[in-house]
């Protein structure tokens, strides 16, 4: 049944491409949508927050993406922001944050929350993911991955050598206590947040469709 307006959704992908252990991409971001779902055990905020585990982002159907896109048509209106959590455990380089179509006052929140996290930083924004569904039903948007993206999709991603060996525990902990605070700091500012929000329609759309890691429309 669907559920009532949410204005928060936090997501990860828990598939994995096969013959590749998929500790990074993305059993990283599932940890750390479990830690956060634990963090926010006691959270009786009026800014709802969803968590969402997505199914076949590795793949050409995207299946899980799709039947998500399906049963909440005509929904996307009421989200105020969508969050992707994506290869975020590499023991190399910082966890890299970036912002899609993110009014001012959701932008400022974020940027001063994570300015407190060392282990984050803000990076290049990057479309081969689950934020995508946001982004092509106008819906502001956060994705977290690697600062060194690059270099996992290089000979990591997808391939035998992402093994648990190569994740930091520390790093997905600090992820989801910074979302955790994030979630309070938005749950605070709640009548300023849903004021700044444009008239979806008067957003910026993406030029070409975001796409998942394969290329197919997320």
């Amino acid at each position: 049944e669907r559920s009532a307006r949410v204005p928060m959704v936090g997501c990860a992908h828990i598939d994995a491409r096969m013959g590749s252990p998929g500790a990074s991409d993305n059993a990283s971001g599932t940890i750390v949508l479990l830690l956060l779902a634990e963090l926010l055990a006691g959270y009786e905020g009026g800014l709802r927050i969803e968590l969402v585990a997505m199914n076949g982002e590795d793949y050409f159907s995207s299946p899980g993406e799709q039947q998500y896109l399906a049963h909440n048509a005509g929904r996307f209106v009421d989200i105020l922001l969508g969050i992707n959590v994506d290869d975020v455990g590499y023991r190399n380089g910082r966890v890299a944050y970036s912002l899609y179509n993110c009014p001012a006052v959701i932008a400022s929140v974020v940027r001063a929350v994570f300015a407190s996290r060392q282990g984050l930083m803000e990076g290049e924004p990057w479309y081969q993911g689950d934020h995508g569904l946001f982004l092509i039903n106008q819906v502001p948007a956060l994705a977290l991955t690697s600062e060194l993206l690059a270099e996992l999709m290089g000979g990591i991603t997808h391939t035998p050598r992402d093994t648990p060996e190569i994740i930091d525990p520390g790093k997905l902990v600090e992820v989801a206590e910074a979302l955790r605070d994030l979630v309070l700091r938005l749950n605070e500012m709640s009548e300023d947040v849903a004021q700044d929000q444009p008239k979806r329609g008067q957003g910026r759309r993406c030029a070409s469709g975001p796409t998942g890691e394969n290329g197919s429309v997320a």
